[in-house]
């Protein structure tokens, strides 16, 4: 019988925080062949299931239960062996970051780029992928740290801190007419996809608004939003510092929201309240609240 590997248990702590094989398998990559595999694997070498499947559904048995509680305590362990320092000057070890698309291009590189210079034997992966999928992989311990742009992150089961206060702003194309957003009437709307934290809270408005949405394209990429809003393809709804230049440049031009609505989103740092933090996190996660 093959030994039990670290990522064994880290599939079976996956399935348990997101209640489902098919989600786990999704934030950990691997296909859900693989998870069951794993479960299966760690059921073979205990000698005892660790899941009741009813129908769709799981729940832990007994075993699975005490189980879990060795694994954390097994996970966190293994963070800790990861990012053993010789001193407490060089710093070791790997950081997981996962970021939304705006937060890596306008807020995230300065801060790398000088924690690279102080301390270049710390190693950096950096996922882009939407809020909501970043926090499920705070839950699985995939990543470490997520820092995102929406509204105020609340879970209970996260350590939640604001690093910004960010804007939003209605553009359409330099020579657009309107007087505010509620003149736009039947004009295309340019869209993120479904899953961003954006698409939501700007279909959102319009709705409430009793602005139509039924004629837009969607993109899932912030740049080609832009440059199909300044090409005169419709309106979009964007975070101030990602379209600033471009303003500036009058190639994109500033549609006023409806009276009195104030737009913001929050640049946002959150880790698992149960993350054991070494010192290279804590060192990150000071440069992002200091803003390097």
């Amino acid at each position: 019988m093959s030994p039990i590997e670290i990522r064994q248990f880290q599939s079976f702590k996956a399935v348990v925080d997101l209640n489902s094989f098919t989600k786990a398998a999704n934030a950990l990559q691997y296909s859900q062949a693989s998870i069951t595999s794993h479960i299966q694997q760690l059921e073979d070498e205990l000698g005892v299931p660790l899941f009741d499947r009813l129908g769709k559904q799981i729940q832990l048995t007994a075993a699975g239960q005490e189980l879990y509680q060795y694994v954390v305590e097994l996970l966190t362990s293994y963070a800790k062996i990861k990012h053993i320092s010789a001193t407490d000057e060089t710093l070791k070890g790997e950081i997981r970051i996962g970021a939304s698309e705006t937060m890596t291009v306008y807020k995230l590189g300065t801060v790398l780029a000088t924690y690279k210079k102080r301390y270049p034997d710390v190693t950096f992966s950096l996922i882009d992928d939407y809020c909501q999928q970043l926090r499920e992989r705070l839950h699985t311990g995939e990543l470490d740290f997520a820092i995102t742009l929406e509204p105020k992150v609340s879970d209970p089961q996260l350590t939640t801190e604001v690093i910004a206060e960010v804007p939003l702003v209605f553009i359409g194309e330099k020579n657009h007419s309107f007087q505010s957003i509620d003149d736009i009437k039947d004009e295309c709307i340019i869209f993120s996809e479904g899953n961003c934290a954006l698409r939501r809270f700007f279909q959102g408005y319009l709705t409430e608004k009793g602005i139509p949405t039924g004629n837009y394209l969607e993109f899932s990429s912030m740049e080609a939003m832009k440059r199909c809003v300044a090409s005169g393809l419709g309106i979009s709804l964007m975070p101030s510092i990602s379209v600033n230049a471009l303003v500036q440049d009058q190639q994109l031009k500033v549609i006023e929201p409806a009276a009195a609505d104030e737009l913001l989103f929050f640049g946002q740092i959150s880790y698992h309240k149960n993350k054991w933090l070494s010192k290279a996190h804590l060192k990150f996660l000071e440069m992002v609240l200091e803003g390097a």
